[in-house]
């Protein structure tokens, strides 16, 4: 009867751990897509480098690839820790001879502020990378309507007739 029980409780624990990590690994999947289509976003602001700037678009590009490596080691650090947090949890429930719901439920809240920090980071990406994009996109027309006005101020004029030439003297 003993052994039996033991056997449910091991079933069970897998099973919410797995339904966590799923969960987990499907946000971190939708942060690093979120990246990925940054990174292509930025590859797109090159092709404009003429109207903004070399030296902004590298920095922006260094930029993202900071926030970028910043994001990754979180993630790494991140599942160093819930590894280490299920490791101990696990070692704790195994000696106590008891493993139940109420112990994956108590893994799973003490890793929400992981998992909360995880969404921070990536809201934060969304929205600096809105505002940035917004910023871009004015400075960009911004340049577009000063070179029209230059070009239409430098259109060059028909030479003064002889009348408007003796008209100065």
């Amino acid at each position: 009867m003993h052994e039996h029980n033991s056997h449910q409780s091991h079933q069970s624990a897998p099973n919410i751990s797995s339904a966590n990590e799923a969960q987990a690994k499907q946000e971190w999947s939708n942060l690093e897509r979120d990246l990925s289509v940054l990174g292509q976003q930025l590859a797109e602001l090159r092709m404009h480098t003429s109207a903004l700037g070399e030296h902004f678009i590298n920095n922006l590009q260094a930029r993202y690839q900071d926030v970028q490596n910043r994001a990754q080691g979180f993630k790494q650090a991140t599942e160093r820790q819930l590894d280490e947090l299920r490791d101990s949890t696990w070692q704790q429930a195994t000696e106590a001879g008891v493993r139940s719901k109420e112990t994956a439920r108590q893994i799973w809240e003490r890793s929400e502020p992981l998992r909360q920090g995880a969404r921070d980071v990536g809201e934060g990406l969304g929205r600096a990378w809105t505002e940035l994009r917004a910023s871009l996109g004015k400075a960009a027309s911004r340049l577009q309507t000063e070179d029209e006005r230059a070009a239409a101020q430098s259109v060059p004029t028909s030479p003064p007739t002889p009348e408007q030439r003796h008209d100065t003297f």
